[in-house]
């Protein structure tokens, strides 16, 4: 697969590679981010503080990319680097590290097929703490647009017929049976909107899905030739939408950083229930 390594992949070449932790407390679970362990190696990457834009009012909203450029030197990555980003459950916040990578120009990313737990199931080794860089990396970050949206682009494409907005969250809390995790949320979707849960991209066991399977999701929501946004509770999970369709080949992606968040939160803005 192009943007995954296995667990056996990283382990042969743990030495030369950058790993980071990219994992958060799921939504609705309240406390710090404590993992069960830290990969030999890692360091964290915390894209909910260090690497979101502090004047936001929205958690995680990608920074500049001048304060992307500067913590990621502080992580001693450089531009020569093969950068692993992992979360716990597997595919569920590193996908969100890799498109903001991504969104600054750097391609040598990966997400861990898998995560933490696969690496632990293969009793690869962990560390009981995180790493601390030993010298400032040369990392370069520039600015790349459309990779994030805000509200204004998918008010703009939400009923155009060459664009297709997809929402990862689940089936229950798209239709607005279910309430939302956060407080002052309406219930609901972005009117015009199809459901595409993230939790179908991945197995059981949180490894990535192969492409054909993938492809299938895609298909079935008439994704062929249109310009894809994705959307979810935070801008986290829709990432995971957007690193599935880059696997299939889609190209003209585009992550909405608001998401619900900022969306059911604004009652200004149009909201749908049910199904579809």
């Amino acid at each position: 697969m192009k943007h995954f390594k296995s667990c056996e992949w990283v382990y042969e070449h743990l030495s030369t590679v950058k790993l980071l932790d990219a994992g958060i407390v799921k939504a609705g679970l309240s406390g710090p981010y404590v993992p069960p362990a830290v990969i030999q190696g890692a360091q964290r990457f915390d894209f909910g503080k260090t690497f979101a834009d502090e004047q936001s009012l929205i958690s995680n909203t990608m920074c500049s990319a001048n304060q992307f450029e500067r913590e990621a030197q502080k992580l001693g990555l450089s531009q020569q680097d093969t950068i692993i980003v992992y979360d716990v459950q597997g595919l569920y916040s590193a996908a969100r590290a890799w498109w903001m990578f991504k969104a600054v120009g750097f391609n040598e990313v990966y997400v861990l097929d898998g995560g933490l737990t696969r690496w632990m199931t293969l009793g690869y080794p962990t560390a009981s703490s995180y790493a601390k860089a030993s010298e400032i990396g040369n990392f370069k970050a520039s600015a790349l647009t459309d990779f994030f949206v805000d509200k204004h682009r998918i008010l703009e494409v939400m009923e155009t017929s060459h664009s297709l907005i997809l929402d990862a969250r689940g089936q229950a809390r798209f239709s607005g049976v279910e309430k939302e995790p956060r407080a002052g949320m309406r219930s609901g979707h972005i009117p015009s909107s199809q459901s595409l849960s993230y939790s179908l991209i991945s197995n059981e066991d949180g490894t990535v899905k192969s492409t054909d399977a993938l492809a299938s999701l895609f298909r079935e929501r008439q994704a062929q030739d249109k310009t894809l946004y994705f959307s979810c509770g935070s801008g986290v999970t829709a990432c995971v939408l957007a690193i599935a369709a880059s696997e299939c080949g889609y190209s003209d992606l585009h992550v909405y950083d608001g998401s619900w968040s900022e969306w059911g939160a604004d009652d200004s803005l149009p909201i749908a229930t049910g199904q579809e």
